[in-house]
């Protein structure tokens, strides 16, 4: 089982107990059982992620069947492999909306 941290209250959430979930695809959001924030990935940065994997396979099939591309496909391949994992680093969950306290929003400088 995965798990989780709550970016909110930094508590960790089981992804097996997740029951609300709310958008799809890359707009995909989680509520936290713990605290009920809603939790969400960056969007700019999955998407850059998806496309560097996709470049490296498809870099890769390409240098692998066209004959004499290795100089233009082995730097294509190795700079979308940095890409992909400099973005699964920095890819955390993030809050996309604090529940309410007392009926003040929690994100509040107090």
């Amino acid at each position: 089982m995965a798990a989780l941290q709550c970016a909110h209250c930094h508590k960790p959430i089981s992804v097996s107990k997740v029951t609300g979930t709310r958008g799809k695809g890359f707009s995909a959001q989680i509520q936290c059982y713990h605290c009920q924030a809603w939790l969400g990935r960056h969007g700019i940065l999955t998407i850059l992620k998806v496309i560097g994997f996709y470049t490296a396979v498809i870099a890769g099939v390409t240098g692998y069947f066209v004959e004499g591309l290795a100089n233009i496909i082995t730097p294509v391949i190795m700079l979308s492999l940095i890409l992909t994992g400099v973005t699964h680093l920095m890819d955390h969950l993030l809050v996309i909306e604090a529940p309410e306290e007392d009926g003040k929003p929690t994100d509040e400088i107090k």
